[in-house]
């Protein structure tokens, strides 16, 4: 196949990416195959799959915790590679149109219902209350522009220009992680406003500083930011230190080049540019679990960037994340008691009470053929079952939000086990599976905590639990021209497939994303009045 469709420079552009022709070449054939989608059988509910912990257990599993907190051993892992062009993309279209952006035409009855004269109006009647607004009026200062007269006139053209371009705060090219999400005033009236990135700082530093005083922060982060991101951080940390005496232990990674796949045209040959360059698109968050597989940490604690609250709410939530990590502090013993008698091979009790835990706490249904197999079949089976990496997501109750959530899924060799699956994964023309789907009562992860040692303490290979079968297919766009792209089997569902999971619900109070600017006015995002 390379011979056919590939040239000499083609050859070098895809092993400049780290990749082999092999490699290109089982991405096509993905392609012509199409989607696997993933067999629901049932979504996880608070009957059975998502656990409900009420306050006397959520203040136990809490104190489980205490123990490995003061370790050290933790590592939060925040997944922020992506940039904030999505959170502005409706004000991009209308900046880059021949609009009138004025108060006037965007009122108009024929422009409500356009796409972005709506959201448009919203962000200028509340600009105020963004944590960015200071910032944004000081840079149209510069150049003799007042900010909030501009969008009293109406005049909502020039605002635009200085937030997303590079003559003001170019937000619209910025990582997500260095846009100011959040708006602190105090009592004489002076504000400070936090970027995405310093929230995390400030959550790591009050949920999982351990006794040493010290905590520790892992960010992915797109290659070309990543020197002002480090300086950003390096501050950030150096304020924790001088004022609470709190060490921030903080590394960087990005995605991976070779991690990239490459795009092909409605054919499913290779996308080419005008200059008749193969284009390689990123794989995806999926491509990140080489980052997490290569930390130096024992358990993790994984939090999307978008998704961090301000201080009075993470403070609410600091139980529930403790409460977590006890879950899995607790699950963890269990498994690893478990691998020991069966190793042991002391008998049948342990293997009836271990098929029993796998059942009950871990969610597996175990194929019939292992049911009825010999003990010496079922002590095989059960230590492949355990000596996985383990995690407990927190949940929460499904809302209208885009996204997946927690269903059963029976795999290839007839188990059935909780996994996270997004829709894209899910047949839609299928009757029963869109039933399945329409059922769910919970919504994806809003945080993870992972452990990612087995019982001997070695490093779990995390490559070898990922289901190469949950990849997506997605319709994208480059120059004008439609192209599609491969996605690696995402990092929460496909890519952990085979990991142990147990899924605890968590109060709605810990979701907070932002995916547009606007949800930047959702009460977990507003500005917040220090004593």
């Amino acid at each position: 196949m390379a011979k056919d469709l590939f040239n000499r420079e083609d050859i070098y552009e895809i092993e400049k990416h780290g990749l082999s022709i092999d490699e290109v070449n089982r991405q096509l054939d993905l392609f012509h195959k199409g989607v696997s989608f993933t067999r629901l059988v049932a979504p996880c509910t608070a009957e059975r799959g998502v656990l409900l912990l009420d306050e006397t257990e959520r203040n136990r599993l809490a104190s489980l915790a205490v123990e490995i907190l003061n370790s050290g051993e933790i590592t939060k892992f925040v997944p922020a590679s992506g940039a904030a062009t999505r959170m502005f993309r409706p004000f991009l279209a209308l900046y880059n149109s021949e609009e009138p952006l004025r108060r006037q035409s965007v009122n108009l009855p024929e422009n409500r219902k356009k796409s972005g004269f709506p959201e448009l109006v919203t962000f200028m009647d509340n600009i105020e209350k963004f944590a960015l607004y200071d910032d944004l009026a000081r840079a149209m200062k510069k150049d003799g522009l007042n900010c909030m007269e501009l969008v009293d006139l109406g005049r909502y053209r020039p605002v635009l220009k200085y937030l997303l371009t590079k003559a003001g705060l170019g937000y619209a090219a910025l990582p997500k992680g260095m846009i100011k999400f959040h708006k602190y005033i105090r009592a004489n009236g002076k504000a400070r406003s936090c970027t995405a990135f310093e929230e995390h700082l400030a959550e790591a530093a009050a949920c999982i500083t351990g006794a040493d005083n010290t905590c520790r922060v892992h960010f992915t982060v797109p290659a070309a930011h990543r020197e002002t991101i480090s300086d950003h951080v390096r501050n950030v940390c150096h304020i924790f230190r001088d004022t609470l005496g709190t060490m921030i232990d903080v590394t960087l990674s990005t995605q991976a080049q070779s991690t990239d796949t490459l795009a092909v045209d409605s054919g499913n040959r290779p996308f080419r540019d005008k200059n008749n360059r193969l284009v390689f698109r990123p794989g995806g968050h999926g491509s990140l679990l080489g980052n997490l597989g290569n930390l130096d940490a024992d358990i993790v604690f994984i939090k999307n960037v978008d998704n961090i609250a301000t201080k009075p709410v993470r403070e609410k939530v600091a139980q529930e994340i403790h409460a977590l990590f006890g879950m899995l502090v607790e699950t963890r013993q269990r498994i690893f008691s478990y691998i020991a008698a069966l190793e042991s091979g002391s008998g049948n009790e342990p293997l009836e009470e271990a098929l029993e835990f796998t059942s009950d706490i871990l969610n597996l249904t175990s194929p019939e053929r292992i049911r009825n197999a010999d003990s010496r079949s079922k002590r095989a089976y059960l230590l492949s079952i355990l000596n996985r990496p383990l995690r407990v997501c927190g949940v929460v109750k499904a809302l209208a939000e885009p996204g997946g959530g927690p269903f059963f899924v029976q795999g290839t060799d007839g188990t059935i086990s909780p996994q996270i699956v997004e829709a894209a994964q899910v047949d839609m023309s299928s009757e029963n599976q869109k039933k399945i789907w329409e059922s769910s009562t919970h919504f994806n992860p809003v945080m993870i905590v992972c452990s990612l040692r087995d019982a001997r303490g070695n490093r779990f290979d995390l490559e070898k639990f990922v289901d190469s079968n949950a990849y997506i297919i997605t319709e994208k766009s480059f120059e004008g021209h439609p192209l599609r792209a491969l996605e690696h089997p995402g990092l929460w569902n496909g890519s952990m497939a085979f990991w142990n999971t147990v899924f605890v619900e968590i109060p709605t109070l810990a979701f907070n994303p932002v995916k547009t600017v606007l949800d930047l006015l959702r009460p977990g995002h507003l500005p917040v009045m220090e004593k």
